[in-house]
């Protein structure tokens, strides 16, 4: 190893400096991206990956060399997630990944324990779980039926434990340091406004704390465990004369004074599922535009 790089850590193609040693640079080809964003040869599962960020998860690590598995409440939805991904890769003069969907209903347990054995079975391991599959309601606290609130933690808080729990028990037993990221949201940290949405802060913020509880017990077995806690995002569900309204009200509390596009979260996910965040692990990622430093 050259004197210059003597006291560094070589750590899975990331160079790992100590402080104080400069490094020389080096004359890089293209692309110049350093090798441990890769995902090449991981296989990534996504939860409520048919549209929105859930499909823009799925799509950043398909490009950057995983195989993965779509899961959706529907079939169809999900096929035509898996043909949308294969087209840009094939657009983006890549390598066809290996995409297959998978119908389940992340709050049923028997069906996530079938549906995680099917991915198995067929892709051999999994290496990145994320749980992104979720819903959002805006009722007021006095008028919210008990159904609907049970129904609220059962999909986002339920939905990801189980999934979660799956891919702990996998990567236990197979020795696997995977990464685990839960999709929270900024929510889980404050309390949006002028919406009231009192099921849905508190499923994310029992989403935040879950993953901490994770990345405690599953660290001593190399497994990272994350969260992803999104701003407010443009997407077709938040679309219309009432969203619009609320919108116009959020960007003038947002620093960057936009709403995000689902495409704004590839880079970091990737960054968070790869080597490239090596010894992170328990940390909630915030990624809303400046939205909660006010």
């Amino acid at each position: 190893m050259p004197p210059y790089v003597s006291r560094a850590v070589l750590l899975r193609g990331c160079l790992v400096a100590k402080p104080r040693i400069q490094l020389q640079r080096y004359a890089h080809s293209s692309p110049r991206t350093l090798p441990c964003f890769s995902l090449e040869g991981r296989t990534c599962v996504v939860t409520g990956a048919s549209q929105g960020l859930g499909a823009q998860i799925l799509a950043a690590f398909a490009l950057s060399g995983a195989n993965g598995a779509v899961v959706d409440l529907s079939q169809e939805t999900a096929n035509k997630a898996v043909s949308d991904l294969k087209d840009e890769a094939k657009h983006a003069g890549l390598p066809e990944p290996k995409l297959l969907g998978y119908e389940c209903d992340t709050s049923d347990k028997d069906k996530v324990v079938k549906t995680f054995d099917q991915i198995v079975k067929d892709f051999g391991k999994v290496d990145v779980m994320v749980t992104n599959a979720g819903i959002a309601s805006g009722t007021p606290a006095e008028d919210y039926e008990l159904d609907e609130w049970k129904k609220m933690l059962d999909v986002n808080v339920s939905g990801a434990f189980l999934f979660a729990q799956a891919a702990g028990k996998h990567m236990i037993s197979q020795k696997i340091k995977g990464s685990i990221i839960m999709v929270s949201s900024m929510s889980g940290s404050i309390v949006n406004r002028p919406q009231k949405q009192s099921a849905y802060n508190v499923s994310k913020a029992a989403v935040s704390h879950l993953m901490r509880s994770l990345a405690s017990e599953w660290g001593e077995h190399g497994i990272r465990v994350n969260a992803l806690s999104p701003g407010y995002i443009q997407t077709a569900k938040n679309e219309g004369p009432e969203m619009e309204k609320l919108s116009k009200g959020w960007v003038e509390m947002i620093p960057l004074h936009r709403i995000a596009t689902p495409d704004e979260f590839r880079g970091t996910v990737v960054w968070m599922a790869s080597d490239a965040s090596s010894y992170m692990t328990g940390a909630d990622i915030i990624v809303d535009g400046g939205y909660t430093i006010w």
